[in-house]
């Protein structure tokens, strides 16, 4: 889920689409494997492709460069409220027996009410990153399903430095995913500064 409001703007907002094709390219890819659907959000939120759009990494690496930004406000309620409503629905292409991890990237700050709840209510991950001192770091901290899923940088740039950290501690946390032959059953290193 991946914040392109203007305060964002086109340069942070590429990095962070590198951050994704890099992230991904960590994980196992296909219709019985690991599944990703991309969030946008800016004053509303969009759905650039569902879960089961892409079964193969390039194809899912080429969605990821071709993303556009379009700028505006900062709802991360309704972003996750969209996630709920229809991401993580079976019509696009979630699966009952899989897990379902969001990982939100953000700049900014939001007003939300329950919709980080919801989710959760319905098994839902949800890791947070937020990017510059913009952010609101406890509400972040109240999205996230753990404390320690906070993840808090101070430039687009170093989120580069925490993507291993991230997909090692998805892995490391369900029985469902696949990690290109990676072995996240030990401890986890601390996350990088």
């Amino acid at each position: 889920m991946l914040d392109e409001s203007g305060s964002v703007g086109l340069s942070n907002f590429n990095t962070t689409k590198m951050f994704v094709y890099n992230f991904v390219s960590q994980f196992s890819i296909g219709p019985h494997s690991n599944q990703f659907s991309i969030v946008t959000f800016a004053s509303s939120p969009h759905e650039a492709f569902n879960l089961n759009r892409y079964h193969d990494m390039g194809g899912l690496q080429s969605a990821v460069l071709a993303l556009s930004y379009s700028g505006g406000g900062t709802a991360i309620g309704k972003a996750l409220n969209f996630a709920r409503l229809n991401s993580f629905t079976s019509s696009h292409g979630s699966r009952s027996d899989t897990a379902k991890i969001i990982i939100l990237v953000t700049d900014g700050q939001s007003s939300i009410s329950n919709e980080a709840d919801l989710l959760k209510d319905q098994y839902v991950t949800i890791f947070c990153v937020g990017v510059t001192n913009g952010i609101n770091e406890e509400l972040l901290r109240k999205v996230s399903s753990h404390n320690d899923y906070t993840y808090i940088t101070d430039k687009f740039i170093t989120l580069f430095g925490i993507q291993t950290h991230i997909a090692e501690r998805s892995c490391a946390d369900s029985e469902y995913i696949s990690c290109n032959n990676q072995d996240y059953n030990h401890p986890l290193s601390p996350i990088p500064t």
